[in-house]
């Protein structure tokens, strides 16, 4: 089976291709921005650079997993457009024989403001959704319209596991001298996905390959309290757990500060309305549809991460 991964110099798109690459038949085709050598122990891993904003030959592949994408909170409204929309885009127009495409897309395509568990059919482009979130949501709809005989759309919530670079260094970037830095309204219940359950959900959609259009959220099964996990996080750093809390239109104010100053906050609106909002996705249909283990959770991880 000859499989196309985009983003693979990433976090999520990397880890996708080792997962497929333990099975000797797949040939993988590796695709990313950046230049890499991880891949180069694997005979059947071929990595090539591109960049899929920009003009793209023909790609003759079975399947295609599309895990490229901006992930910023400081990214404008133009460069989201260009990688994420335009890309996605530029690489259906591309694909040549595509059975399967396999959409990375995102659970920020979601508002949360209401506090309620959120299902599939709960994401429209009308909600107030962030910059990164409609343009997911722009992306699905081309995906959607892609003409391809199978489709999943896959939305996961706050990818976490070893070689992270987005979500655990927003974490991190709290912690000021041994103590965490947080709003006194940190949020109780949100969910997050183990890298490991992701690949699970994408090597099950390859193998299953249904006709149609198929949307799953995907979670760890555990619902979280993110002060347990932003505790964990500091056990493991410094062996104990302290926190200082600020009232909440504190770090309002130095939100809306850092971002008249263009960024100079590490804090960032967008950031602070994940940790200040319930945010939690039903996995129940990935579950009855797929057969969803998800056998990964935090706090068995929490050794593991680049902590």
């Amino acid at each position: 089976m000859k499989i196309l991964v985009t983003g693979a110099s990433g976090f999520i798109g990397s880890n996708i291709v080792e997962s497929l690459a333990a099975y000797e038949t797949n040939d993988i085709w590796a695709t990313g921005r950046s230049f890499t050598l991880k891949f180069d122990h694997f005979e059947n891993v071929t990595y090539f650079q591109l960049d899929l904003s920009e003009g793209l030959p023909d790609l003759i592949f079975d399947v295609c997993i599309h895990c490229a994408g901006l992930a910023d909170d400081k990214a404008t409204r133009e460069q989201f457009n260009k990688h994420n929309v335009k890309a996605t885009e530029n690489l259906l127009r591309a694909l040549r024989g595509c059975k399967t495409f396999i959409f990375i897309s995102s659970a920020s395509v979601y508002d949360y403001a209401d506090g309620k568990v959120k299902y599939e059919e709960d994401a429209h482009l009308d909600n107030d959704l962030s910059l990164y979130g409609h343009s997911k949501l722009l992306a699905e709809d081309l995906v959607r319209a892609s003409g391809i005989c199978s489709v999943y759309i896959l939305r996961p919530r706050a990818v976490y596991g070893r070689g992270d670079r987005v979500l655990l260094p927003r974490i991190l970037g709290l912690i000021r001298r041994g103590r965490m830095i947080l709003p006194a309204n940190v949020t109780g219940k949100a969910s997050m996905t183990h890298v490991q359950n992701l690949a699970e959900v994408v090597q099950k959609c390859i193998g299953q390959s249904a006709a149609g259009i198929h949307v799953f959220n995907v979670a760890d099964k555990r619902i979280y309290d993110l002060r347990e996990i932003f505790g964990a996080i500091l056990q493991r750093k410094f062996g104990k757990k302290r926190f200082f809390y600020i009232p909440g239109s504190v770090v309002v104010f130095f939100v809306f500060l850092g971002s008249y100053l263009r960024g100079a906050g590490r804090l960032s609106r967008q950031s602070l309305k994940y940790i200040t909002e319930d945010s939690v996705i039903d996995v129940g249909k990935v579950e009855k549809l797929v057969g969803y283990k998800g056998q990964h959770e935090f706090f068995n991880s929490v050794a593991d991460l680049d902590i």
